[in-house]
């Protein structure tokens, strides 16, 4: 398996609706109630998404792939403050093998929608994957809430930061066997996601 040109997450512009009305739609997914505050005023360092890690097989060519992410996750944003920094994420979704997987225009139906990847009683990782067009071509959303006493006050001292963007591998491993086939994709990285929105 040889993997190559890894681009860097970052907010594509083109990949869905302006950050503005994302966000303000994501906040009812993740946290409630929620308000949009702008990035410009922090210095967030960006997430750092490794072990990136994507299988997709199927028995024969009449069927779908059955697609499975893995990935970990890192937020140095929330050390000074937090235990829990890192964590795993995991998604499946299915795939044709020929079409590409795109949300709906309002992002509301990710390809593979938020999951918790960690939570406690306040705080919780999440991430998804809002469009797939192969597997060397796929977006990932990240989010974390968190405590910060440094930067908010009580009662918005655990805001959710949320990073998106695009994942592109020009090359990836595709194997025929015997009973079927199968697609995979590794990528220590890190791969940095930037800090978008902030909901609050």
């Amino acid at each position: 398996m040889y993997f190559t040109n890894l681009i860097p997450l970052v907010a594509v512009a083109s990949a869905g609706p302006s950050s503005i009305n994302y966000l303000h739609q994501l906040s009812a997914a993740l946290v409630k109630p929620a308000k949009l505050v702008p990035t410009a005023q922090f210095n967030f360092a960006p997430y750092q998404v490794t072990n990136i890690a994507l299988d997709c097989k199927r028995p024969n060519n009449k069927t779908n792939y059955s697609c499975e992410l893995y990935f970990a996750l890192h937020d140095p944003n929330s050390v000074r403050e937090n235990n829990v920094t890192s964590c795993s994420c995991h998604h499946t979704w299915s795939w044709d093998g020929v079409n590409g997987s795109l949300s709906t225009t309002d992002w509301r139906t990710p390809v593979a929608g938020y999951q918790l990847c960690w939570h406690d009683d306040w705080t919780f990782f999440k991430s998804s994957v809002p469009s797939f067009e192969h597997p060397g071509n796929f977006s990932l959303e990240v989010a974390h809430t968190y405590h910060d006493d440094e930067n908010f006050t009580v009662p918005w001292d655990y805001p959710t930061t949320i990073a998106t963007g695009e994942v592109i591998i020009y090359e990836y491993y595709e194997g025929v066997k015997k009973h079927g086939d199968n697609i995979c994709l590794r990528e220590m990285g890190p791969v940095n996601a930037t800090v978008v929105g902030i909901l609050d």
